[in-house]
């Protein structure tokens, strides 16, 4: 119907509750919870404080010095995007699409790409660390569900991270081609620490997000609980790194306070809005556990369980937590208890399926805001998606029965 994604999740959320029966008092509870829950208000504040950042290192030209400074280091444009995405990608942020996107952007000016060929660079590299990097809150979830040691889990998911690289090269850079390569393009120690300089308030946030990691784990061991949403972590950072971007480029007030009221980050935010109400309908329905208990009354195969049921968790929610947090409960339970090594092939199986269902959602926060950028279309999109996508997913299935016939 051409309605914009935000109204039509929200019709959605309303046509799910009243489908799977919810009365007008549960559909106005789940409402309320999903706009004013802790998690609703922290993503949408650092949705809109990443954009905030983005433009004031645009309007200072940090970005532009950023991607040159790492230009001069590689030489090849492609590998200039997709390294920014990936660096941008450590950073566990909702919406952080838009902070590598602008830098995507300035890396290519002379390559023949277009807006969604952009916009799947940008979307897939950013995305390449998610399945073990121990400060993504899905990652963390799934470590505690599961059960085992984070070392363990980093270890068995951290391969995964190399095919997703793989593929990424594979089908989405090596089309574009090669640029000619510019002579001043060479490593040197001075154009590393320019990089270095340029790359500063990104590592102050990782920074903070690390000491806010060791600083919750000493306190738990003396006792001390500190149960804050996962992204409070990153406002410490995001704040020091916004002074030191207006400070050490010398900006005015004036300058950057069109950054903090930009009303072009309405539109973002609102969708941001939309995403937790379609979640929270899926939550308040129990529409996970029907599903699960439809695949097992036709007798679907455990090994197809284990990997439709997060696909669809992914697909449908669009983040990691919604599919590791809908389906790990669910599925855990088949996983082979007495075998360590087939426990964490069907885990690793289990949570390849979830992502990559995510990376297909069209409620992904990050595929959204980030073909809004480029004004890519969602649809043309998927064509430059799908081949990575089921090239992680066909290695992941055959890593897992190959360990099945091993062990």
């Amino acid at each position: 119907m051409r309605l914009p994604l935000s109204l039509s999740l929200f019709g959605a959320s309303l046509l799910l509750a009243f489908w799977m029966g919810l009365d007008t008092s549960q559909t106005l509870r789940f409402i309320l919870q999903s706009v004013t829950s802790l998690q609703t208000v922290s993503i949408l504040l650092i949705v809109w404080l990443i954009m905030v950042m983005s433009r004031i290192m645009k309007e200072a030209g940090q970005m532009e010095r950023l991607v040159a400074s790492f230009a001069r280091l590689s030489g090849d444009p492609r590998t200039v995007a997709s390294v920014m995405a990936a660096l941008i990608g450590l950073l566990p942020m909702p919406g952080g699409a838009l902070f590598s996107a602008p830098m995507v952007d300035a890396s290519m000016p002379k390559l023949n790409v277009n807006r969604e060929q952009k916009t799947i660079i940008n979307y897939w590299f950013r995305h390449v660390w998610e399945y073990w990097w121990p400060v993504f809150p899905g990652v963390i979830l799934a470590i505690a569900l599961l059960k085992v040691e984070t070392w363990v889990y980093i270890a068995s998911m951290a391969p995964l991270s190399a095919i997703s690289i793989s593929a990424g090269l594979l089908f989405i850079l090596r089309p574009i081609g090669q640029a000619e390569q510019e002579e001043e393009n060479r490593f040197s120690s001075e154009g590393l620490r320019s990089f270095l300089k340029e790359i500063l308030p990104i590592l102050i946030i990782i920074g903070f997000i690390v000491f806010h990691g060791v600083l919750t784990k000493v306190l738990s061991s003396l006792g001390i609980q500190l149960v804050l949403p996962a992204a409070f972590s990153i406002f410490p950072g995001i704040i020091a790194a916004l002074l030191w971007v207006a400070m050490s480029n010398h900006l005015p007030w004036g300058r950057m306070k069109s950054s903090f009221f930009d009303r072009s980050a309405v539109s973002i935010l609102v969708l941001v809005l939309a995403i937790m109400v379609f979640q929270g309908a899926l939550k308040e329905s129990q529409a996970s556990a029907q599903i699960r208990s439809e695949l097992l009354a036709y007798r679907i195969p455990v090994s197809l369980v284990i990997m439709i049921l997060p696909f669809l968790s992914g697909f449908i929610t669009g983040i990691a937590v919604g599919f590791v947090g809908t389906s790990f409960p669910l599925i855990i339970p088949m996983f082979p208890e007495n075998d360590p090594v087939g426990y964490l092939a069907a885990a690793g199986l289990s949570f390849v399926y979830g992502f990559m269902g995510m990376m297909l959602s069209p409620v992904h926060l990050c595929f959204l805001v980030t073909k809004d950028y480029y004004q890519a279309s969602l649809f043309k999109s998927y064509r430059y998606l799908l081949l990575p996508v089921l090239s992680v997913m066909g290695t992941a299935t055959g890593l897992f029965f190959l360990v099945q016939a091993l062990f």
